[in-house]
């Protein structure tokens, strides 16, 4: 993905807390109401699939978090770096 260093317009830096929040939500939904479900645990292949769709909302986690890092930097770390 590349790396954009302007905001996008319409969006602040409280849309991607919010958005970072919401994934992690639904990951967690689907580890306690979909991974343990009796039927899901009792059967590999949907087991598998349900492991795949939350290791991909865990992907889009980390790269909203790297697109606010980068979209909204903090300035006590680039003082640091001074």
């Amino acid at each position: 993905m590349k790396k954009k260093n302007k905001k996008i317009k319409g969006l602040n830096e409280g849309h991607y807390i919010e958005a970072i929040d919401r994934a992690y939500i639904v990951a967690e939904i689907i580890e306690n109401v979909l991974i343990e479900h009796p039927v899901i645990r009792k059967h590999k292949e949907l087991k598998h699939r349900v492991k795949k769709a939350q290791e991909e909302i865990l992907n889009v986690y980390q790269m909203i978090g790297g697109l606010s890092v980068d979209l909204f930097p903090n300035p006590a770390q680039d003082a640091d770096k001074k």
